[in-house]
């Protein structure tokens, strides 16, 4: 399934009606200080006449919350049955809520979104890469606003190659020994060829840490982050996705069928 890209008052008002009956557990991803910061928060209200919807603004540790603060863009995502829906928004008003038993909790309005992109859940499941297909990725410290910067070869850039991709992420194996000294979850810039013979993918990523695979090679896990608030977000979850479908098919393809399949095409 591609990203469906939902425009209609009365589909989005469904969905935003959905999210706040089920209090929906709502990621609030915000851009501050060249990082990316994220929140989970609960849907608590939405209307569409005066078009906007409320979220409350509670930290569930000790953790500070990212500030937020009237007219700041933020990227919003959210499951809803078998799909995740994701859409820009801007903030309105910080203040409070009032619950059903009288007590208050912080709250945030925000506007009612102009468009919103659906995909499947599947499509965030991590599709092997198969033999054949070398997705080269470079990766580095800082995200996509400090590229300049990499190209003129002032950054260290960690070269490698996908062997496992989502649109949730991916994990890249490296062309060296020693993983980066990152610390955990910091923003990093991904530049990732993907088989479509289109312009490298260009995009910001959290990165999850160090692992490695079966074989024992050193591999870095990343987590796509700020789709919803780039210009060609779209574009990219459209690539990301053909890429995933194209490997879930050549995948299922060379896999021996068992002698006790009784279905022949």
């Amino acid at each position: 399934m591609k990203p469906r890209r939902i425009l209609t008052l009365q589909d989005t008002s469904e969905i935003l009606d959905f999210a706040t009956r089920e209090k929906a557990l709502a990621v609030v991803t915000v851009q501050q200080d060249g990082s990316w910061q994220s929140l989970k928060c609960r849907f608590l209200e939405q209307d569409p006449k005066q078009r906007f919807f409320v979220l409350d603004y509670q930290s569930p540790s000790d953790k500070p919350l990212p500030s937020l603060r009237a007219g700041q863009y933020v990227g919003v995502s959210f499951r809803r049955k078998s799909r995740k829906v994701l859409f820009p928004t801007v903030v309105e008003a910080t203040g409070s809520f009032l619950l059903d038993d009288g007590s208050n909790i912080p709250a945030v309005r925000f506007r009612w979104p102009e468009s919103m992109t659906e995909l499947q859940r599947r499509a965030y499941y991590r599709t092997p890469v198969p033999n054949g297909a070398n997705l080269l990725a470079n990766l580095w410290a800082g995200g996509r606003s400090v590229r300049a910067a990499v190209q003129e070869s002032t950054l260290h850039v960690i070269t490698g190659e996908a062997k496992d991709v989502s649109c949730g992420g991916a994990l890249i194996q490296l062309n060296q020994l020693s993983p980066p000294n990152w610390t955990a979850d910091a923003t990093v810039g991904v530049e990732l060829h993907l088989p479509d013979g289109r312009p490298p993918l260009l995009t910001d990523a959290y990165y999850r840490g160090a692992r490695h695979d079966p074989p024992g090679s050193l591999c870095l896990a990343i987590q796509f982050v700020g789709l919803e608030l780039m210009l060609d977000g779209q574009t990219v979850l459209q690539r990301i996705t053909h890429c995933v479908q194209q490997f879930n098919r050549l995948t299922f393809a060379t896999q021996p069928r068992s002698a006790d399949h009784r279905f022949r095409e």
